[in-house]
């Protein structure tokens, strides 16, 4: 009888690739931590082998390009390491993915903070090594895009659907890796999220999410396979308790029939030096809004699109 592979017996480890689709060892790998990993093996575009016979009967199914999917949901955390003053500061393990998703990442040792923002030019790749109890896939050649939410009363995530090149599954021994330079979430509430704050309003934060929403492209021709960011148009949602209009008018903000309004959405938590997380929006259009009842409390919850100023400035995540 053979031995089932075990559900829960899977991990990542990635590694910032030099040249684009050439895997570094695994021994240069960051393992990550991870919550939720979810694979598509095998996938691609099909097309049908058809035949004219005599009798009737499927076809063979063709797969015209092979490549490989995978899905990992991290704790949106920082380094654990807290910043040393105009020295040092720690970019997080899940910075590699990150950067795998077109984002540059800039270590700025004076503010004390590791950012994170969208470019337009190709940015980097990695080779994510996925580990399934004794199983290694290699998927070389990964690039993605990102997810955020920070849901009151539960624990920030990021969530990374990232494509490679397809390989075959080969048995491995047991990795010794151990996590670092990832701390443990903590949950969105009062006591550890610091600000919450929509178009100059502090709001009594529900939730805050962001979709990078890049356009991830996979090619596959004589002379040429590989992952492409062709596009990025950042959208999300902003949720909180229902201000008074005295206080904060939300139609006149979320009104486009005449003007357009924009502003400045911030989002920071934690309080402790080195897992500091938060995003910085400063040209931020609410569009849909919807009405929620939240313990017997009127919320709304808001469609946001990040808007550019100067260009590939709308999306900014920091790490300090």
């Amino acid at each position: 009888m053979s031995t089932p592979l075990l559900t829960r017996k899977k991990a990542a480890v990635v590694c910032l690739e030099t040249t684009y689709g050439v895997a570094p060892p695994i021994s240069e790998g960051v393992l990550m931590l991870v919550t939720e990993l979810t694979p598509t093996p095998y996938q691609g575009n099909t097309v049908e082998r058809t035949r004219m016979r005599p009798e009737l009967g499927g076809f063979a199914q063709i797969n015209t390009g092979p490549n490989t999917q995978l899905q990992l949901t991290v704790p949106w955390s920082g380094s654990g390491t807290a910043p040393v003053a105009a020295t040092s500061v720690t970019a997080p393990a899940l910075g590699l993915l990150l950067r795998a998703c077109q984002m540059q990442e800039v270590e700025d040792v004076d503010v004390g903070e590791v950012t994170y923002t969208r470019t337009s030019e190709e940015g980097d790749s990695v080779t994510i090594y996925y580990l399934h109890d004794g199983q290694q896939q290699c998927i070389k050649g990964v690039r993605g895009t990102v997810t955020g939410a920070g849901q009151s009363a539960g624990l920030p995530t990021l969530s990374f659907t990232m494509t490679g090149l397809y390989e075959r599954p080969t048995t491995v021994s047991p990795i010794t890796m151990t996590v670092e330079n990832q701390a443990d979430e903590v949950p969105v509430n009062f006591q550890n999220t610091t600000t919450f704050t929509v178009q100059g309003h502090e709001a009594i934060g529900q939730n805050f999410s962001f979709d990078l929403a890049n356009t991830v492209t996979f090619r596959d021709m004589p002379n040429y396979q590989g992952v492409h960011i062709t596009d990025s148009q950042p959208t999300g949602q902003v949720a909180f308790q229902a201000p008074r209009l005295g206080d904060f008018d939300v139609f006149a903000k979320i009104e486009s029939h005449q003007v357009v309004t924009t502003g400045p959405v911030a989002f920071e938590h934690g309080t402790v030096p080195g897992n500091i997380v938060g995003v910085r929006a400063p040209n931020v259009q609410l569009t849909g809004m919807s009405e929620q009842d939240s313990d017997g409390i009127t919320h709304y919850q808001c469609d946001a699109r990040f808007l550019p100023l100067d260009g590939d400035d709308e999306l900014v995540l920091y790490f300090k």
